[in-house]
């Protein structure tokens, strides 16, 4: 009987089927969900957003109760007003949002490094470019999900008690969305990068964290000792911070937009630059 060669099993369609980068998105997201990772953080950012609520219908108890109008000036003076009350409600403890970032965007690209399962997703039909797109979409998309309770809940309690003259503008939404956007990018890649260079998903946790925290004290450092503010850019928790402030129009903002911008696309570049070398076939059983 004569031997032969062996060979593969033939390359399905492409064409057909789900596209490869939202099925391992949806893999990641079923080893979340199995991971219960998410009550005690679930819990923590639901009782902020009820107090974001609760503010909303305190507000408006001020202006519309009698018995509450000499509490009116003392609420004005405790309690933010104005734009820094619409980039105040995406503001829901942000080192508690950036620690999940990390917690579960640490193991993204590390945890196929540790088990080394990339070579098996390159084999076919999954591109270098599919799994980039993967990973960078559900680590952005995490936070982004997280923020969107806090921009539209608020708004819509607004405009069911008060209407267009509510505490929360009628344009929220179209201000609040576009700066959530780019703040998830910004936590997304620089997670997905820093997962990139670490082997196990415990190290990429603490690289995501030092990352975060490094480039926080090296700009405070360098605001301290020269005085440029613009250095402030290089802090992601700050430019974070930064991008509702920027959208609603904040009279004095943590960041200007020129620096803001700059260095929004340095983190995004360089993160996303860093995990597509570190993701190249050639790397996989580094």
């Amino acid at each position: 009987m004569p031997i032969y060669a062996p060979t593969l099993p033939p390359a399905p369609e492409l064409h057909q089927g789900h596209p490869p980068a939202l099925v391992l998105m949806r893999f990641d997201l079923t080893r979340l969900w199995r991971q219960k990772i998410g009550r005690f953080f679930g819990f923590t950012f639901l009782l902020v957003l009820l107090w974001k609520v609760a503010r909303i219908y305190i507000d408006h108890l001020l202006q519309t109760n009698q018995a509450f109008k000499p509490m009116q000036d003392f609420a004005k003076t405790i309690l933010t007003q104005g734009a820094d009350f619409q980039a105040d409600l995406l503001n829901p403890a942000s080192y508690l949002l950036w620690f999940l970032v990390a917690l579960v965007g640490g193991g993204l690209v590390a945890r196929d490094t540790l088990y080394r399962v990339r070579p098996l997703m390159y084999a076919h039909p999954v591109a270098p470019k599919d799994y980039l797109l993967a990973k960078l979409g559900f680590a952005s998309a995490l936070p982004f999900v997280i923020l969107l309770p806090f921009a539209l809940l608020p708004w819509l309690m607004s405009l069911l008690l008060a209407g267009l003259n509510g505490p929360v503008w009628a344009t929220a939404p179209l201000r609040l969305l576009p700066a959530m956007a780019i703040s998830s990018l910004l936590m997304g890649s620089l997670a997905v990068g820093a997962s990139s260079m670490a082997s196990t998903p415990r190290a990429g946790i603490g690289w995501v964290l030092g990352l975060v925290l490094g480039a926080g004290t090296l700009a405070s450092m360098i605001h301290g000792l020269t005085g440029i503010k613009a250095v402030d850019a290089l802090n992601p928790i700050m430019l974070a911070e930064t991008w509702p402030q920027l959208f609603v129009g904040v009279d004095h903002p943590m960041v200007a937009w020129l620096p803001a911008v700059l260095g929004t696309a340095f983190h995004i570049g360089l993160w996303t630059f860093v995990a597509a070398r570190r993701t190249r076939p050639s790397e996989v059983v580094i």
